[in-house]
Parts: structure tokens; C-alpha cells; sequence
């Protein structure tokens, strides 16, 4: 299973009155394709930058979630059938993929030293990882 974050873009006016629903109805979607939902978080009402399907607004709920990459062409379809999402986004998540395998204990020390074997000083070592974070954030 692979991580993947998806951006939905929903209408304004249900949102605020069935907001319950609508986040309900998006993890029923996933929970039926066999994903695991890790994280959902409400970005709020935005103004759109150009009307979409005649909004002018909406509300943006981003979600982190497991799934299998086999499903996320049914994931697509069935976003695209549901009344409540005017938009989707789904993309891979490979950063966070990475914060997570640093979360459950390796460092990222330990990570280097498993890519660079080689090095036995522990002073190389040190400029290796920061060679690496520079890299890493260029």
C-alpha cells in the first residue's frame, strides 16, 4: 500500500449545511475501495479564483490515506459520481512516506549510514548527512 494525499474541492452551500455528511460520504468512498484513512483535516471556505461548475466559492478538505495503487482509478470515478465534490486532486505522498519511516525510530543518521555502508567515521558520516539534507532541501 502506498500513502497518497487527495484535495477535494466541495460545494459551499452543502458543505455548511451537511458537513458531517459530505466527510462521511468521502471516507465511505475510500473504506470501500479498500483505503485506510491516516488523516483528515478541514481547510475551510475559499474564494475561487475563477467559477467553477457556476461556484464562486467552496470548501477545500484535504485527507492523507493508504491505498493500494490498483485503486485509485475506481477512487477517481467515484469522486467524480458524487454530488458533493467539484473538484479532486490525488497525488502521491512520498515526503510524508519518508517523515514516517523517521517517526518509527530511524534517524536520519541511520538512514544515511544505510545508503552510504562504506563510511566507518563517524566525522564523514556527519558531513555525508548533511551533504544529503542540503541536497534533500535544494
Amino acid at each position: 500500500m502506498r500513502m497518497y494525499e487527495g484535495l477535494f474541492l466541495i460545494d459551499n452551500a452543502r458543505a455548511n449545511m451537511e458537513w458531517d455528511n459530505v466527510v462521511k460520504e468521502i471516507h465511505n468512498i475510500l473504506q470501500k475501495n479498500g483505503s485506510e484513512i491516516l488523516k483528515t483535516e478541514k481547510w475551510g471556505e475559499k474564494k475561487l479564483a475563477y467559477k467553477i461548475e457556476g461556484h464562486k466559492r467552496g470548501t477545500y478538505l484535504l485527507i492523507h490515506f493508504n491505498t493500494k495503487n490498483t485503486a485509485i482509478a475506481m477512487i477517481k470515478r467515484d469522486f467524480q459520481l458524487s454530488d458533493y465534490i467539484i473538484r479532486s486532486l490525488i497525488v502521491k505522498d512520498d515526503k510524508i512516506e519518508d517523515l514516517t519511516q523517521l517517526a518509527t525510530g530511524e534517524t536520519v543518521v541511520e538512514k544515511t549510514a544505510a545508503k552510504i555502508p562504506e563510511i566507518e567515521d563517524v566525522d564523514l558520516l556527519a558531513e555525508a548527512v548533511e551533504s544529503v539534507n542540503i541536497v534533500e532541501k535544494a
